[in-house]
């Protein structure tokens, strides 16, 4: 009788507990790791996006600024003393309330009441030229100044003997426009007929552009939910703005939005001795300084210091710093508080001013058109 061997079952082993805990608790270890190291990224990376944008706002402040500070005083080869104002100039304008009216916006003169190709306003309580001017006293901020440039566009509309758009000037009532012979006279006209300039000197080759003012100052909030800037707006943190107000081909003044983050913008004025004779300035000066000395027909250079804000809190570090832009401006971030100096009211942005991290930047433009008159 032959006997068969029951094969013996083979013991399988799992996972202990303990092995089981072991596992469970370095998948944990690995997993913490990869979460804060995805934190880490997202939070670099919106700090430098933060940075990005900080160093992007200056940039497009600087240009656009830089823009108007260049063809300020351009008047198609003549200087201001050349210029009539032809009552249809004034009459074209729509007042925008305040100071903002017809005759400022037609105010060639230098150191005449807010004249002339280049024109400044120190920071103050409440906007320089009237509340009404920007809409409500809820669009100002607070301390920070204002400056205006007027010019004539590079667009030339008719050259020639005699000006030959007539109907492109006729379809535009409301345009200003500046009727010019080079080296001799100047009219500042709206509507048809074009004038004559010189008077009686048809045989002269005329050109004619378009007119221009500028007006740079910020506002505290980005999108206002209505006419005026509110503790709403902007999700609920409103961010200062660059805004520019200009004179708009209908004969109204608008204000657009240039670029948001700009917490504070003062300006000095380069004024030299000699005016146009010398394009060095001698000494820098507040908006105020140099209406009280009458120079502003001396102006030749303009410096403009501008303080970007990010609108992204970062709460890793504080971000403490003190920026002085001018004589009459200082303001010190710190986490124990905010100290202002001589910046009028002036509030920086944020609930929690040091969480937020700021550049400063200050930028000079030539008054290159800036003649001898």
């Amino acid at each position: 009788m032959t006997m068969t061997r029951t094969a013996k079952p083979v013991r399988q082993r799992g996972f202990s507990l303990v092995e089981m805990m072991i596992a469970v608790v370095l998948g944990i270890v690995v997993v913490g790791g990869l979460i804060n190291l995805f934190i880490a990224n997202r939070k670099g990376y919106q700090l430098q996006s933060g940075a990005n944008y900080l160093q992007q706002n200056i940039r497009v402040a600087s240009d656009r600024l830089g823009w108007s500070l260049r063809m300020a005083d351009f008047w198609g080869g003549n200087a201001y003393t050349d210029i009539n104002i032809n009552s249809t100039a004034t009459g074209a304008i729509t007042s925008a309330g305040g100071s903002c009216t017809q005759a400022w916006a037609t105010s060639l003169a230098p150191n005449s009441t807010g004249g002339g190709s280049v024109f400044g306003y120190s920071g103050s309580t409440t906007f320089p030229l009237g509340a009404a001017c920007i809409g409500t006293a809820a669009n100002y901020v607070k301390g920070s100044d204002v400056i205006v440039m007027r010019y004539v566009d590079t667009q030339i509309l008719s050259p020639g003997p005699v000006p030959a758009e007539a109907a492109t000037i006729a379809a535009n009532p409301n345009q200003v426009y500046l009727v010019t012979a080079v080296g001799g006279q100047a009219t500042l006209f709206a509507n048809s007929p074009v004038p004559t300039t010189p008077t009686n000197s048809s045989s002269i080759r005329q050109y004619v552009y378009p007119y221009r003012v500028d007006m740079y100052y910020l506002r505290p909030c980005s999108a206002p939910a209505g006419a005026a800037c509110a503790a709403t707006d902007d999700n609920g943190a409103p961010l200062p703005t660059l805004m520019r107000q200009y004179l708009r081909s209908d004969g109204t003044f608008v204000s657009e939005a240039v670029v948001d983050g700009v917490e504070q913008m003062k300006v000095a004025y380069g004024v030299s001795v000699s005016g146009g004779t010398s394009p060095a300035p001698t000494s820098y000066m507040t908006a105020s300084a140099v209406t009280a000395a009458n120079a502003w027909d001396r102006v030749v250079s303009v410096a403009v210091s501008v303080v970007a804000v990010s609108p992204v809190r970062d709460i890793a570090v504080p971000h403490e710093a003190t920026y002085k832009l001018s004589s009459d401006c200082t303001y010190k971030i710190a986490a124990a508080g905010t100290d202002v100096s001589a910046c009028t009211n002036f509030t920086p942005f944020g609930d929690k001013p040091w969480q937020y991290t700021r550049a400063v930047q200050q930028f000079v433009v030539q008054l290159r058109n800036r003649n001898e008159n």
